[in-house]
C-alpha cells in the first residue's frame, strides 16, 4: 500500500496530507508549525514564510529563518497510516530560552467523516486509561471554542506562557501526550502525539487537535528537537491507543 501523500504548501507554514487509504478521497490539513518558538513569546503562523524542497527518498523537508530569532526545520516522512513530523529549533537570539514550544495542528475540518465540532468523539489518555474529552472539566476563556489541557509530566500549565496565554485552561486534570478523534463510523482512528509533549490544544470551531513538543530549553546558538506523529489509521480507538502505547518508546527524538 501506498504511503500518505504529504505536499508542502509554498511559503507557508502548512502541509496537505492526501491519498490517505483509510479516508479515501479525504485531504487532511496540518500547520506543521502554527508557531514555534520561545514559550513565552513564540513567532506564529504567518510571520514566517516556510520554504518546502522537493521530496527526495521519500522525504519532505522545509523551514524557515528569522534572524536575531529563531530558526526551524522540519522533516517529514509517511507510512500508509502515519505521518512523522521531525522538527529542530535553534535559538537566534541573545536571550537563554527556558521554555520551547511548536504548536502543531491537525485538522479535519474537510473531511465529514471525522470531523467533530461537538466534541463527541474526540479522545484523550489519563494514566492508561481511555477518556471522552467532553467528560472533563473546562474553563472557558475569551475564545470559548478553545480549551488547552496540561500534559502528564510536564511542567505545570501557569508556568509555561504559551498556555498561560489563552486563559482557559482547568486546574486538577493532567493527560497523556496525545489527542484522538474516532470517526462516524467508530472504525477509524486520526490522533496526533509528540514526544516529549508539553500540552494539548483543541478548537471546536475548527475540530483541530493539537499536542504541542518541547524542544526543552535552549541557550542562544543551541539548537533542540521535538517529534510529532499524526495518524490515520483503519483502526477503531481501542486498537489504535494499543498499538500507540507499543510504538512510541521505540521512537527516537533526535535525527
Amino acid at each position: 500500500m501506498n504511503p500518505i501523500r504529504v505536499t508542502g504548501q509554498p511559503r507557508s507554514m502548512s502541509l496537505l496530507l492526501q491519498d490517505v487509504p483509510a479516508f479515501p478521497g479525504a485531504t487532511f490539513n496540518a500547520g506543521i508549525p502554527e508557531s514555534i518558538g520561545e514559550s513565552a513569546r513564540p513567532l506564529w503562523f504567518g510571520n514566517l514564510q516556510a520554504d518546502w524542497n522537493p521530496p527526495r527518498d521519500g522525504v519532505l523537508t522545509g523551514g524557515a529563518e528569522q534572524a536575531g530569532a529563531l530558526k526551524y526545520t522540519v522533516s517529514v516522512t509517511s507510512t500508509e497510516d502515519t505521518v512523522d513530523l521531525r522538527l529542530s529549533l535553534t535559538n537566534l537570539s541573545d536571550r537563554a530560552w527556558d521554555q520551547t514550544i511548536a504548536f502543531n495542528c491537525f485538522s479535519p475540518i474537510g473531511v465529514r467523516e471525522v470531523r467533530d465540532h461537538e466534541c463527541l468523539r474526540h479522545w484523550v489518555g489519563m494514566q492508561g486509561k481511555l477518556v471522552r474529552l467532553r467528560s472533563q472539566p473546562r474553563k472557558f476563556g475569551p475564545r470559548p471554542a478553545i480549551q488547552l489541557y496540561p500534559v502528564e509530566g510536564a511542567p505545570p500549565w501557569r508556568e509555561i506562557g504559551f498556555v498561560r496565554n489563552f486563559d482557559c485552561t482547568p486546574d486538577g486534570v493532567h493527560f497523556e501526550p496525545w489527542m484522538a478523534i474516532e470517526s462516524r463510523d467508530g472504525r477509524r482512528t486520526i490522533a496526533t502525539v509528540s514526544k516529549p509533549g508539553l500540552f494539548l490544544f483543541q478548537n471546536r470551531a475548527y475540530s483541530c487537535i493539537h499536542c504541542g513538543p518541547t524542544f526543552g530549553p535552549l541557550a542562544p546558538g543551541r539548537t533542540g528537537h521535538g517529534f510529532t506523529r499524526l495518524y490515520l489509521v483503519q483502526q477503531p480507538l481501542k486498537e489504535w491507543y494499543a498499538r500507540m502505547r507499543r510504538e512510541l518508546p521505540a521512537v527516537r527524538v533526535e535525527p
